[in-house]
């Protein structure tokens, strides 16, 4: 079985078409989304249709999708760009896919025959609620406590990293591909399909292959002028279009 892992894809329709074309040369049995399928960018009802019409094994929920959901939570902690999003995206979306992002879980475990054991939260395990960021291996250690599995994926940093703990000692790098060995535990944040924050412009995301135990990471070029004139065009701030231009 071979799983794609998508994460934080934030309505970028061009982004999202590009890596499912990319999966599907990959030959991918089955997905998975740890979050943030809206906010930011200009498509959020065709990338919840599209993401929805893949029917995947799980899709957990974000800190957008959340605030996007939740129309009595106020915006702190946003800044005044995602803010303006947030609020543009509340108003595009129907009841029904409001309704959805609400129902999401905040985190989730994959178990499937043969051995196939994983989780997948958005921020971090401990207090997934809060939305919490994970960008070394200081804050990955906490997490890793509450892993209960050899493997998580996560999200929300929009930088892709893996962070392994063996005995007791964590260490964090970049990856391309990583097996999955016996007595460690991974936690692995994809990357961002929408919105990249490496000073890679291209989208991000992750397989797992359970038959070798390896993850792959993938980065897949796509249109970003469109999607930067859709966000202008749609009246969000031009700094959301701005930054795809530059990964960060």
């Amino acid at each position: 079985m071979k799983y794609a892992i998508l994460g934080d894809i934030h309505s970028n329709l061009e982004a999202l078409t590009a890596v499912l074309a990319r999966a599907a040369e990959l030959k991918v049995d089955s997905y998975v989304c740890i979050g943030d399928v809206v906010g930011y960018n200009s498509n959020p009802h065709e990338c919840m249709e599209i993401l929805r019409g893949l029917k995947p094994e799980a899709v957990i929920k974000g800190n957008h999708d959340d605030y996007v959901a939740n129309l009595q939570l106020e915006l702190y902690g946003f800044n005044p760009q995602a803010a303006q999003a947030v609020k543009w995206t509340r108003s595009q979306i129907s009841e029904e896919e409001r309704l959805w992002l609400e129902d999401l879980p905040y985190t989730k475990d994959v178990i499937k025959p043969g051995g196939v054991r994983f989780q997948l939260v958005h921020g971090t395990l401990d207090n997934p609620r809060m939305w919490g960021y994970i960008f070394d291996r200081y804050s990955a250690e906490t997490c890793l406590q509450y892993q209960s599995m050899p493997l998580c994926f996560c999200g929300h940093t929009h930088t892709p990293m893996l962070y392994v703990k063996s005995q007791q000692e964590v260490t964090a790098s970049s990856f391309e591909e990583v097996r999955i060995m016996p007595n460690h535990k991974y936690l692995v944040n994809v990357g961002s399909v929408g919105q990249p924050r490496d000073g890679d412009i291209r989208a991000s995301f992750a397989t797992y292959d359970t038959k070798d135990n390896t993850v792959a990471l993938h980065r897949v070029p796509y249109d970003i002028e469109t999607c930067q004139q859709k966000i202008l065009d749609a009246g969000l701030p031009s700094r959301l279009a701005e930054r795809l231009g530059y990964g960060c």
